[in-house]
């Protein structure tokens, strides 16, 4: 049976890892107080805000060097190469640590989108780059995050969006669930839903 979807669009922290990123020693070090990090960065202009980009970007790396991955991932991954669907990464992080997770953990993604390649999510500007890069459209494509960045971004582009519900976003689920035109607790269960597509 040849399934609709031909596209998944995976968030990366906290989807396909565990979120490990220290934000609070982030922002002491970048000398930040609101609440979204990057936000806060790009209001500054020229060497201020190259200096803190550097510096979010090494924690980045260091966090893609010690990830775990949650689990049924690379279940997840299987199946969608044995049935020939494009996956992807589209993340707020910095381009380095996909690649450093792509290589640590063997995935071969069709294509990352990074916050180096355009406005971050929640743009809609990284998902329609991404459903461009897997030469798919929003009625074949499917995002999945475990945050409402992900979601909004899944949404304004025109993609069914899944929601992974874990322990450490499940205080913050009202806020966003309605969002979601699926939720999942284990990424194994993505499958059932492309299945049903």
């Amino acid at each position: 049976m040849r399934l609709k979807i031909d596209n998944v669009i995976f968030d990366m922290d906290g989807t396909l890892t565990h979120l490990n990123l220290p934000f609070d020693e982030i922002r002491r070090a970048l000398e930040i107080r609101e609440r979204f990090i990057l936000e806060s960065i790009l209001k500054y202009k020229g060497k201020k805000r190259d200096e803190k980009t550097e510096m979010l970007k090494k924690f980045e790396i260091e966090a893609a060097k010690t990830a775990k991955l949650n689990d049924g991932v690379l279940e997840l991954i299987e199946f969608l190469e044995n049935e020939g669907i494009r996956k992807g990464v589209v993340t707020r992080n910095c381009l380095e640590s996909v690649r450093i997770f792509s290589r640590r953990f063997g995935i071969d993604f069709d294509y990352i989108v990074s916050r180096e390649s355009t406005l971050p999510k929640p743009s809609p500007l990284p998902t329609v780059r991404a459903i461009v890069e897997a030469k798919s459209t929003p009625e074949r494509s499917i995002s999945v995050g475990d945050f409402k960045f992900d979601l909004i971004s899944g949404k304004l582009a025109g993609v069914k969006t899944v929601l992974l519900i874990t322990e450490r976003n499940k205080p913050m689920i009202p806020d966003f669930i309605n969002l979601a035109d699926h939720t999942i607790t284990n990424l194994k269960q993505l499958r059932e839903i492309l299945m049903r597509s």
